[in-house]
């Protein structure tokens, strides 16, 4: 999505905070060198690292009613060390929803930009891709395969940039997580592209999860 458009949809109306979203998401964990990290930090954050390494999330979620917006979102996220409290750190997002890419950046600094995504879901498997226009950038292919017991609690702080500053938000989540195999594809063209010569450390399917975003 290009900036001008990215800046009209800033004027469109959106839900107020917090946000309580209901779906399912899909993750992967990367470890990757920190060399080859390329990407913008906030202001006073850097990496967390381990023998010159950092691990990235990446993330597809499908939102549903009865939340308080329903879309589809990918996204890469990363953990920071902001004024000695770490952090969850998102560079890059992306949904299909006008409402949420105007909510995301004003409230939260969260950059998120718009695309379109296709997807198809069994209950052994989630297939699922996402676009610009009819350049697809990013695929997804996950295959569950253990279920582990109960609902998972997951809390977090986001630090964004935001102005000429940064912005901190809360989120809160619990979900059923089954573990599985996910297949990750780039496109060439893709912003996602340094992690193609990757693979995911390990990859979990958040399902009936319930979050709760913006506190």
């Amino acid at each position: 999505m290009s900036t001008d458009s990215t800046s009209k949809d800033a004027d469109l109306p959106y839900p107020p905070a917090p946000w309580h979203l209901v779906g399912t998401l899909y993750a992967s964990l990367w470890s990757i060198p920190l060399k080859d990290l390329p990407l913008p930090l906030p202001p006073g954050t850097r990496p967390l690292t381990l023998y010159g390494r950092t691990l990235i999330g990446t993330a597809w979620a499908v939102y549903e009613p009865p939340g308080t917006l329903s879309y589809d979102e990918l996204l890469v996220a990363l953990r920071v060390q902001s004024d000695n409290r770490t952090c969850t750190y998102v560079p890059l997002i992306w949904v299909d929803s006008p409402a949420s890419v105007a909510g995301a950046r004003a409230m939260w600094g969260i950059p998120k930009e718009f695309a379109s995504f296709g997807k198809r879901i069994t209950d052994d498997s989630f297939e699922a891709s996402a676009a610009h226009g009819d350049n697809v950038f990013a695929s997804l292919n996950f295959r569950p395969r253990v279920s582990l017991p109960g609902r998972w609690p997951l809390r977090t702080s986001i630090v964004q940039t935001h102005g000429e500053g940064v912005r901190l938000s809360r989120a809160r989540a619990s979900a059923r997580i089954e573990t599985g195999r996910a297949e990750w594809h780039f496109a060439t063209h893709s912003p996602l592209r340094f992690l193609g010569n990757y693979t995911p450390l390990l990859s979990a399917r958040l399902s009936e999860m319930k979050l709760t975003f913006g506190l």
